[in-house]
């Protein structure tokens, strides 16, 4: 079970997921988040995984799917609460793509 929390804090939208990540759970999330982008015009999200106490090990293409879908929409990303080894199959992204330690941290890297 995956239980998610939105808020929006000066133009960013924050994401706390806190359960399991699964495929399934993450098409819920892709949808709202889909929601957010397309309808809503969000550009920048911080997903904060602190409370994930586990991950579907087939989810990264979904989420690296998702985080492309979100780059050309011209939005940034951040990640709070994820591990050296999720960072590293994650990736880089210059001016896009985000690893905070705090959720607050975000506010040095991404501007709206």
């Amino acid at each position: 079970m995956l239980t998610v929390s939105l808020q929006i804090t000066k133009g960013i939208m924050f994401i706390r997921l806190e359960g399991e990540l699964t495929q399934e759970s993450f098409h819920k999330v892709s949808e709202e988040i889909n929601y957010l982008l397309y309808k809503q015009g969000i550009i920048a999200y911080v997903f904060n995984l602190e409370e994930v106490k586990k991950i579907d090990n087939n989810i990264l293409e979904n989420i690296q799917n998702k985080l492309t879908e979100i780059f050309l929409r011209c939005g940034s990303v951040a990640f709070c609460g994820i591990s050296e080894t999720l960072k590293k199959l994650i990736g880089e992204r210059k001016d896009e793509l985000f690893y905070v330690t705090e959720e607050k941290e975000v506010f040095q890297y991404i501007s709206i």
